[in-house]
């Protein structure tokens, strides 16, 4: 028993966790065939990259093109529609995504079936039910949001035609699932001890749940749902893609004239946007956690009245409040049509059409005849398709660890706490911090906010035209744009944590990196390790998506039949990438609940 006791210890160490990272990419680069070689430029690769960054330096103030018809519109007022047009799809989209995320995260919470069960009717029938029902509701949310946006578009748009409902509803459908899952999970790690105190003095179940649960976990909620939005307005640019006039749509065919001005100019109004739209949670995310103090202090005789209107307000909050209703209600009401502009009959027709497709071809040309069902789905998985599958695996990977390294080495100049005057808040100390390293550490956030401000699918698209197609371009833009995240997340939780042993090693003179390396890094290993998990599953699901732009996996074969139509085949691929992404929400989710008790809290969803 000391033997396996011993030997699961080693198997949980962190050692083992480095030596299998470190494995997996090497199996990785091996199975890709990805040589260091490949990221060297081309000639003309190298040009074109000239040519781009240094039309970074002079974006588009006009057309670059001369000879323009004379009912092209001026262009910032073409720059302008597109921006209105992305901020409005993932405006709606998140207030579609909200509603369901709030429903379907409260159902699968654990917090919240407790409480139904200690109502009269109980019994283990009623028990049964109630967690067949959570199972079933955490499925589907992870369904949803298995299926990438663009592949959701896609099948959307295959099956009733363009729309702007079809956008909408492409981006709200896996936004639902990823803030149903978050939500729960937020719900279930909130001490649920108020909640108890409640019930026990006669309250209802659900009022016990709402008040001690859901009021405590309210403002992490809200910041994640801001962090959604942010992430909402990346997706709506990059429908642009699939043909819809978003600013996604303006940088390929910038792209495609040779515009290279004109993309900086969209790209830089896309971060902007979302630079405003971080900054903005980053405000309320303050407020929330540090309100302000009540304007007048209470007395035990205050009625009610008066004890509400001493009660602390914010400005900040209030017009967040409004101005989200106001982008509500404006983005579905300026929209004039919002299904596809088909009669109804023939998007009955095409509908219909699409469904009948997707039945695998031999089934459909036997007369539904199902003995065929097996030889057709093995021609499609064996070898191809796994082939497809394993480069996927191993392209979201490499990228998660290339990410999740350059996180870790720049986290100690990133982080607030170690890049200020005073380290860990301990004032004095052996080293001085200069103005040059401060201002790099303001550098470094920034670059990756501008990192984790431009979507995968645009990184990878330009990545392609310097170093051809490749893995690498997949890589790097995953790396890059997950790099960023992992930044912010991982500063967020050094400088959220107290560290005594770190404090105490700055008064006895040491670095900050020794204080970083000899006790932040190690107390705050496992949810480092979680944020990585957490985001390895994204680049899973970018990585099937990416292969669209050319590059063999998953993304690739679904591209193909699609343009093929062969949608029986499409319908395949697409739930094989389901597959993989669900079974890595179900690593992570194991994992979570191994080292729940050692460091997970709420700030570990804020990505």
């Amino acid at each position: 028993m000391k033997e396996l006791s011993r030997w699961r210890n080693w198997l949980g160490s962190r050692r083992l966790t480095l030596l299998a990272a470190f494995v997996l990419f090497v199996v990785g680069l091996l199975v890709l065939g990805a040589r260091l070689g490949d990221l060297k430029p081309s000639k003309g690769g190298l040009e074109l990259a000239g040519k781009f960054l240094g039309a970074a330096c002079q974006p588009a103030l006009g057309y670059e093109a001369a000879d323009l018809p004379s009912t092209t519109p001026p262009f910032w007022e073409k720059v302008g529609r597109s921006l209105v047009l992305t901020l409005r799809y993932a405006v709606v989209a998140m207030s579609i995504a909200l509603v369901g995320g709030v429903v379907f995260g409260i159902l699968g919470s654990r917090a919240w079936w407790p409480a139904l069960n200690q109502r009269s009717l109980s019994g283990w029938v009623l028990l049964w039910v109630l967690r067949t029902v959570r199972i079933v509701v955490r499925g589907t949310a992870t369904l949803a949001r298995s299926v990438h946006e663009l592949l959701w578009a896609l099948l959307f748009l295959t099956a009733v035609g363009t729309s702007p409902l079809a956008a909408v509803l492409a981006i709200a459908l896996p936004y639902g699932g990823t803030l149903a899952k978050v939500f729960s999970e937020l719900l279930d790690e909130q001490d649920a001890s108020a909640a108890g105190v409640l019930r026990s003095g006669g309250a209802r179940s659900s009022a016990a749940f709402f008040i001690g649960v859901g009021v405590r976990t309210f403002p992490d909620l809200i910041t994640y749902a801001l962090y959604r939005l942010e992430c909402a307005v990346r997706s709506s640019a990059i429908l642009g893609f699939m043909g819809i006039p978003t600013l996604g749509y303006h940088i390929a065919t910038a792209y495609e004239d040779g515009h290279l001005r004109e993309i900086w100019t969209y790209l830089y109004v896309l971060l902007a946007a979302v630079i405003v739209i971080d900054q903005w949670g980053s405000l309320v995310r303050a407020r929330l956690s540090r309100p302000k103090p009540a304007r007048e202090a209470g007395r035990a005789e205050d009625s009610v009245a008066e004890l509400r209107r001493k009660r602390p307000r914010s400005l900040v909050l209030r017009a967040s409040v409004v101005t989200a209703l106001v982008a509500v209600a404006m983005g579905w009401m300026t929209e004039k049509q919002w299904q596809s502009s088909l009669p109804a009959e023939r998007r009955q027709a095409n509908f219909e059409r699409f469904l009948h497709e997707v039945i695998p071809h031999p089934v459909r040309e036997s007369g539904n005849d199902w003995s065929e069902f097996g030889p057709w789905l093995k021609e499609r998985i064996w070898p191809r398709g796994m082939v497809a599958l394993h480069r996927t695996f191993h392209i979201g990977t490499i990228a998660i660890l290339v990410a999740g390294c350059g996180a870790l080495m720049a986290v100690p100049f990133a982080a607030r706490s170690l890049a200020g005057r005073d380290a860990l808040g301990v004032p004095g100390g052996r080293e001085h911090v200069s103005g040059l390293r401060a201002g790099a550490g303001r550098m470094l956030r920034m670059t990756a906010l501008v990192m984790r401000s431009i979507p995968e699918y645009i990184l990878a698209f330009l990545l392609l035209q310097v170093f051809g197609p490749t893995v690498w371009p997949l890589v790097l833009a995953l790396a890059l744009h997950n790099g960023g995240i992992l930044i912010r997340l991982g500063s967020e939780v050094v400088d959220n944590r107290p560290s005594r042993a770190g404090q105490v090693l700055v008064v006895q003179g040491g670095s900050r990196r020794s204080s970083f390396l000899g006790s932040l890094l190690p107390e705050s290993f496992n949810r480092f390790l979680l944020l990585i998990f957490y985001r390895w599953e994204t680049c899973i699901r970018e990585a099937t998506v990416l292969g669209m732009l050319g590059v063999l996996s998953l993304g690739s074969l679904i591209d193909e039949a699609n343009t093929r139509l062969f949608y029986d085949d499409m319908i395949l691929y697409v739930l094989m990438g389901a597959l993989l992404v669900f079974a890595g929400d179900v690593v992570s989710d194991l994992l979570r609940l191994r080292i729940k008790g050692g460091a997970i809290g709420s700030g570990v969803h804020s990505s």
